[in-house]
């Protein structure tokens, strides 16, 4: 049973098929959200949407490929043709990539920016041009603790998610009359499907195992663990209820602790 309730909201979901994007679709269904789930992987999403609770409504799956300007500028037009209306959207697509900033190619740096900042912008503005003045919204960004520091191995990806943090606050002071909050989530090493990549990368990069960088990650943390994806969407739940209304414009960590250390 959830400790919030979504019901008659309808709430957008980037990223939906796996990770932080499925724990946040799961919860907000359970609070009673009519969920637009949207992700690449067709497969994956059909069977979250099929997964969800569905509380007397009926949820959604659009598969887009987010790499595209199009499909980032048509998710939101296309979503509404099947609800009438949007409350929530959680831009939780993104991708990562580790290299050396040397080593960086074109093709790395525009997929990581194609979908960690242009479709959260464009995405963001249509959701919040089609909110309700009256009711509001809330929109939800996923930063990263890369985007507060520099990164050697990472500098595309810490870019981008440093841009997160600037488009949020701008969205925050264009929507603010409109009674829409934004705000910046920012994981810190959580385990989600996405790792798998990441432990390719830096096992390439430096010869160390994934479980050494675990082991050193969970050391570096004050909490001694790393984040689950639950973690996370247990914020972004929160934010997105009627409690977290005030909230708006931060840029807030879900690390554990991390970032006093790394």
């Amino acid at each position: 049973m959830s400790t919030y309730d979504f019901s008659g909201k309808v709430a957008f979901v980037t990223g939906a098929a796996s990770g932080i994007g499925e724990a946040t679709a799961k919860q907000l269904a359970e609070g009673g959200a009519r969920v637009v789930a949207i992700d690449r992987n067709r497969e994956k999403l059909k069977a979250l949407v099929s997964s969800l609770p569905t509380n007397g409504v009926e949820h959604i799956a659009l598969a887009k490929d987010l790499r595209s300007g199009k499909a980032a500028q048509d998710v939101v037009p296309e979503g509404l043709k099947r609800t009438g209306r949007i409350d929530i959207l959680v831009n939780s697509a993104g991708v990562c990539h580790f290299n050396r900033i040397n080593e960086i190619s074109v093709e790395e740096w525009d997929e990581i920016m194609e979908i960690d900042v242009r479709a959260l912008f464009f995405i963001s503005v249509a959701a919040a041009e089609a909110m309700d003045p009256v009711r509001g919204g809330r929109i939800i960004n996923l930063g990263s603790n890369a985007g507060r520091k520099g990164r050697a191995l990472s500098a595309h990806y810490a870019a981008a998610k440093a841009a997160v943090k600037s488009l949020t606050e701008s969205l925050t002071l264009a929507y603010g009359t409109k009674h829409i909050s934004v705000n910046t989530v920012c994981p810190g090493v959580t385990e989600t499907p996405m790792w798998e990549t990441n432990f390719s990368d830096l096992t390439r990069i430096t010869g160390k195992a994934p479980a050494e960088f675990m082991e050193m990650w969970k050391k570096m943390t004050p909490l001694g663990r790393v984040g689950t994806t639950e973690d996370v969407a247990n914020l972004i739940t929160f934010l997105t209820s009627d409690k977290g209304s005030f909230v708006n414009g931060q840029e807030i960590n879900v690390c554990g602790g991390f970032m006093l250390t790394s």
